[in-house]
């Protein structure tokens, strides 16, 4: 078992959808009973098995032998079976045991019927976030009923998890640190500048990303 400790930044404002809307918010962000935002568990995975098929195509255009790196397909279990198990968590606002503590210390303030009005769901989701507007011009004229908003995480946020590999190899810790340093966005509206992000992770063992990519590098792989 491999345990990797990940932090992903927030360079610019993400949308990271909830699928849902209300009077006021068109396109609602996913965030938990606090208000407090997160990055969740399946669009992570989603975004490293998407970094991880590029990688390895990258490696296959290049030239590059894939001997030294472990299949997609056996860590994510999409086209074949395998004992290798990749188990990826949401991803909060600070490290799983500080966020366990600030949950508890939020519901604390929820008894008291003062700072209950105070710190509200919707005022915590507030000062993480902005309100975003945008509208469908036709002829340089907005188009009547078009207004929209959408909320967007800020810039300079950062997510952190453990994800876990169980049943891996040094390939798959290889495959996993390459894929982890090639994701560079996520959510809607990337194409407009929105979503760009950086992830980073810790392996159990010290090594990080740039190290363990250079040390795969070094050995000519």
């Amino acid at each position: 078992m491999a345990e990797l400790s990940i932090e992903i930044k927030i360079l610019s404002p993400i949308h990271l959808g909830l699928g849902q809307a209300d009077v006021n918010i068109d396109s609602e962000i996913v965030h938990d009973a606090q208000g407090f935002p997160y990055f969740p568990a399946k669009r992570f995975k989603g975004l490293l098995y998407e970094s991880a098929l590029e990688v390895w195509e990258m490696f296959e255009i290049s030239g590059l032998g894939t001997e030294n790196i472990l299949s997609p397909e056996e860590i994510f279990h999409r086209h074949t079976s395998s004992n290798v198990q990749l188990i990826v968590p949401n991803f909060f606002i600070c490290p799983p045991e500080e966020y366990k503590r600030l949950c508890q210390e939020w519901q604390f303030l929820q008894t008291d019927e003062t700072c209950r009005e105070i710190f509200t769901p919707v005022e915590v989701l507030n000062s993480f976030t902005t309100l975003r507007y945008q509208t469908q011009l036709i002829d340089g004229v907005a188009a009547e009923g078009s207004l929209r908003n959408l909320r967007v995480l800020n810039a300079g946020l950062k997510f952190f998890g453990k994800v876990t590999l169980l049943n891996g190899n040094e390939r798959g810790l290889n495959l996993l640190a390459l894929a982890i340093g090639n994701i560079s966005s996520a959510g809607m509206k990337r194409n407009r500048g929105f979503g760009r992000i950086k992830c980073s992770a810790t392996f159990d063992d010290g090594s990080t990303v740039e190290t363990r990519a250079k040390k795969f590098f070094a050995k000519g792989a």
